[in-house]
């Protein structure tokens, strides 16, 4: 009988493969762990509309303390945005080679620290370098917070939950207003020296940079970006944050489910710590810059900038505008065109010199104040229901025409509810796109890259909003219908920018 053989031969193991970083993004799945980042960076960005639009309440409030006059106030008001401009490409320098998380924790922490100190300064110097340092930290949050929430989610969801963040911001115009209105409501007063007392405006800088705080703590209790860590050549960390986005999204102990054993190198330009003197650092900020003139990114990063200025020239320029156009439009009670109201000599008067010596603000600024952030509270949410089913950059074409649209239908209508209505639809759809651009910036750059090109363009957008909120009051006094024929043709323009974007 012949001998049986058997083989004791056992087919290799299948080794595991290493996943993409958008393959490990996808499995580690979506739920609580986006959730609780949208809230976070939401806050964030409430913190940026707190500190910009908490002033237009708190300068008229304190005018008897302070006794500033109207170019004085505008410095004032302007200093937070030229803090913004002038710091944008230092942290996005940082946010690209040190992390988002650490410039994100920090630079809150000091805004509220600015935020406190500058509720017992009593001049105008003082307040005014207060502002501009505050401006200086929150640029970090209104920038870099896009890109930390971004790489959390995958392409397909990206756009959307920036936009469900966003709706923090439109809150916190009406957090600012409600607040206001409340405080300023008691007239209270401590004497804390012999020449400053702290009254019920002092107390509105420290409430209104609570959310700031708050998100700040939150941010030492959260992981750094995996999809930079990956891109510093820390995979082990990388692979350790998703696999705890894997376990808080499942709701799991272990993440022994998660099948990602192994992600796929990236291949960066910035994979060095940098180190030594002055010189070594200008060397590394340039490394960061010089992809950003190159093509395709320099075509992409112009179409951010231009649709940058034009949104935040509406959203922040127009909007500070926004409260005292609508009382002079209100108290003027003739049923002419805005144009026509705003043209007159008293117009002119008003919108220069806005406040006399008085410690009460007219609940009207606060009314309108309130509408303009539910309406825009209202369409975020319907902007991000829509994102996920239409491109982000579809959507940034359809806001600029509809804002441009209405900036011209404003000079024909007379009714004081259509215009008010008109403004906000103006204002509004132009601050989505503030949302929108930095989600299609997150979503266009690469990584090592993506910080400082977030940055830049709003750099170019903040610089757009100093300049609105000093001369778009003014301008219109002097020729209205040429600057909402200016403003609107500059909305266009972006529309069809928008264009040139890989869809």
């Amino acid at each position: 009988m012949a001998p049986i053989t058997i083989s004791l031969v056992f087919p290799e193991k299948e080794a595991k493969r290493a996943h993409s970083f958008e393959e490990a993004l996808e499995l580690a799945g979506f739920g609580r762990a986006q959730l609780i980042l949208v809230i976070l960076a939401g806050s964030s960005m409430m913190a940026s509309i707190n500190e910009a639009m908490g002033l237009s309440i708190i300068l008229p409030a304190s005018d008897c303390d302070l006794l500033l006059d109207p170019g004085e106030k505008g410095l004032i008001g302007g200093a937070i945005f030229l803090g913004i401009m002038a710091s944008s490409y230092f942290w996005g320098y940082q946010a690209d080679t040190r992390g988002r998380q650490l410039v994100l924790k920090y630079a809150l922490f000091a805004t509220s620290v600015c935020s406190v100190a500058s509720s017992f300064v009593n001049d105008f110097g003082s307040l005014m370098a207060l502002r501009f340092i505050t401006g200086v930290c929150i640029s970090a949050p209104s920038a870099i917070v896009y890109t930390y929430l971004g790489e959390f989610c995958t392409n397909s969801k990206r756009v959307q939950m920036l936009s469900y963040a966003s709706v923090m911001a439109s809150l916190g115009i009406v957090y600012v207003a409600l607040i206001g209105w409340w405080i300023l409501s008691y007239s209270w007063s401590f004497a804390i020296t012999d020449t400053i007392s702290f009254k019920p405006w002092r107390l509105l800088f420290i409430v209104y940079t609570v959310p700031g705080f708050v998100a700040a703590i939150a941010y030492c209790f959260c992981p750094e970006s995996p999809k930079f860590l990956l891109t510093q050549g820390r995979t082990g960390e990388a692979l350790d944050v998703l696999r705890r986005l894997y376990r808080v999204n499942k709701g799991l102990s272990s993440d022994e489910g998660y099948e990602v054993t192994a992600l796929v190198p990236e291949t960066v330009q910035n994979d060095k710590q940098v180190k030594g003197g002055f010189r070594e650092i200008l060397q590394s900020m340039k490394d960061q810059t010089v992809p950003l003139l190159k093509a395709p990114y320099l075509v992409y990063f112009l179409v951010c900038g231009i649709n940058s200025i034009s949104a935040f020239a509406i959203y922040g320029g127009l909007g500070l505008w926004f409260p005292q156009i609508m009382n002079q439009v209100f108290s003027d009670g003739s049923s002419a065109a805005v144009c026509s109201i705003l043209e007159t000599k008293p117009s002119a008067d008003n919108l220069s010199q806005v406040y006399q010596c008085t410690e009460t603000v007219k609940s009207e600024t606060f009314m309108y104040t309130i509408m303009l952030g539910l309406m825009g509270m209202s369409y975020c949410f319907i902007l991000s229901l829509i994102l996920g089913r239409i491109s982000g950059k579809t959507m940034m074409i359809i806001n600029m025409a509809v804002a441009g649209v209405a900036g011209i239908a404003l000079q024909f209508v007379s009714n004081s509810y259509v215009v008010a209505v008109l403004f906000c639809v103006e204002i509004m759809f132009a601050g989505m796109c503030v949302m929108l651009v930095n989600a299609l910036a997150v979503s266009l750059f690469p990584t090592h890259v993506r910080g400082m090109a977030v940055s830049l363009v709003n750099m170019a957008g903040r610089f757009s909003c100093f300049v609105g909120s000093a001369v778009i009051g003014l301008l219109m006094a002097q020729n209205c219908p040429l600057t909402f024929y200016a403003l609107s043709g500059l909305l266009f323009v972006s529309s069809v920018a928008a264009l040139l974007l890989p869809w």
